[in-house]
């Protein structure tokens, strides 16, 4: 959204007569870092950015309450997800195949965390609600396995995860192919991302697979998850530890969970209906 080229590319459509679409994927909030250059963005180019889009598109209910929040008239959002590709998950890898190569014992559960280690994913909540579930449910036949690139807070996390006597069990694996993603997803029992904004795509490819999503509602929220395809709490440690245990503890909860999630990526997230529905739009645009 805020960026060099939309403001030239905002110019010459003007200048033309040539309407353009814009998708933000989750931009808009002016959140982490530079938030006084991010106003100063939408206050000369941003908010007239949006004003003259044909379309603006949304990922979520979350996000047009942010488009509308920033001037963008009603009638011109429209919510379309990500899509996924699931031709990509028709052949998985055999199940123990990332416990086999990160020597994890077969029968520990994994708890997954898969994205960039930064401090607003709300990795430290993640790991304070692990110790909880180890120290106070006493649930200690588990593996948290957190695995992607570090920026800028690894170093905090292990310290935060020896502080809080649980390193022994915590798995930080660093940046992992794709091949190792798609393994981890596969051998992870839950899938969990405390903190996000605009619509992660690790959601569906957890879903694809049929791993359950937990989350919180400490970033934004998607309205497809809680109770279907997994549970969004608090944020706060003891009830993330709750939401695990929940799950972790049920293999027919679990079982039914994860039915829930292929059933859901398969029906709404294809990337051919997603495709379809941008198609659509470009379309109806395009014969005005």
């Amino acid at each position: 959204y805020r960026t060099f080229q939309n403001v030239i590319v905002y110019h010459y459509a003007r200048k033309y007569g040539v309407p353009y679409v814009l998708q933000a994927h989750g931009s808009l909030p002016r959140i982490v870092s530079w938030q006084r250059l991010k106003w100063v963005y939408d206050v000369l180019f941003g908010y007239r950015l949006l004003r003259g889009a044909a379309k603006v598109i949304a990922l979520s209910r979350v996000e047009t309450e942010q488009y509308k929040r920033m001037g963008a008239p009603e009638e011109k959002i429209a919510i379309i997800p990500n899509g996924i590709d699931l031709s990509e998950y028709a052949v998985l890898p055999p199940k123990g195949s990332f416990k086999k190569k990160f020597g994890i014992p077969e029968d520990k559960k994994i708890i997954l965390y898969l994205g960039r280690i930064h401090r607003t994913k709300g990795i430290d909540l993640l790991i304070r609600a692990y110790a909880h579930l180890i120290s106070e449910m006493d649930c200690k036949d588990t593996v948290l396995v957190i695995a992607g690139p570090d920026d800028g807070y690894l170093q905090e996390a292990k310290l935060l995860s020896t502080s809080l006597g649980v390193t022994d069990s915590v798995l930080f694996t660093g940046f992992i192919s794709r091949e190792d993603k798609l393994r981890a997803l596969v051998d992870a029992d839950i899938f969990v991302t405390p903190s996000f904004y605009g619509f992660p795509m690790t959601f569906l490819e957890a879903c694809a697979v049929g791993t359950p999503i937990i989350t919180t509602s400490l970033g934004d929220r998607l309205e497809w998850i809680d109770g279907k395809v997994g549970y969004v709490t608090q944020p706060r440690p003891h009830d993330l530890a709750e939401a695990i245990y929940k799950i972790i503890s049920d293999d027919e909860l679990r079982k039914t969970l994860s039915k829930n999630c292929i059933k859901t990526v398969r029906s709404k997230f294809s990337s051919k209906k997603i495709v379809g529905n941008l198609e659509q739009i470009y379309r109806e645009i395009a014969e005005r």
